[in-house]
């Protein structure tokens, strides 16, 4: 059994911690992070990084490689989109906060997603007789010659 000593120590410190962070600044759900992305933006931000972390996902990559990977297009980005990280959490933990907003976000991040998704399976449909052409062995029937 540890000793009491020891046992009262260690509360102390836990207490004084808890004390700390209760007592610290915080940020209420209510205000506004100064460098708060406008809906549009945090949209367009969070379309790309779907599109991006969905091609690393189809590349099977071992979960390292996937997170050395996705750092690297978070940087660039955020880079494109002109921001910084700091303002990109600040803000997705804003809208997170108030739920319609962010439902407002996400949805508009669905559309677009799904927009795009239509645009590539009609150019794929468009293309494939063509692709199919160029890519298929065609065998005639009662042939015996590819």
């Amino acid at each position: 059994m540890l000793p009491v000593k020891i046992i009262v120590k260690s509360s102390f410190y836990f207490f004084l911690l808890i004390t700390f962070f209760a007592c610290s600044p915080k940020k209420t759900p209510e205000s506004k992070p100064s460098g708060l992305l406008p809906k549009d933006k945090m949209t367009d931000v969070l379309v790309d990084i779907h599109l991006a972390e969905g091609a690393a996902d189809n590349r099977r990559l071992k979960p390292q490689q996937f997170d050395l990977m996705m750092t690297a297009k978070y940087k660039d980005l955020f880079e494109k989109h002109g921001i910084t990280f700091e303002q990109f959490n600040d803000s997705y933990n804003y809208y997170l906060n108030h739920a319609d907003q962010f439902s407002e976000i996400y949805t508009e991040v669905i559309n677009k997603l799904t927009t795009r998704e239509s645009l590539i399976n009609r150019d794929r449909s468009v293309a494939s007789p063509h692709e199919a052409q160029k890519d298929s062995f065609f065998i005639s029937e009662g042939s015996d010659t590819l």
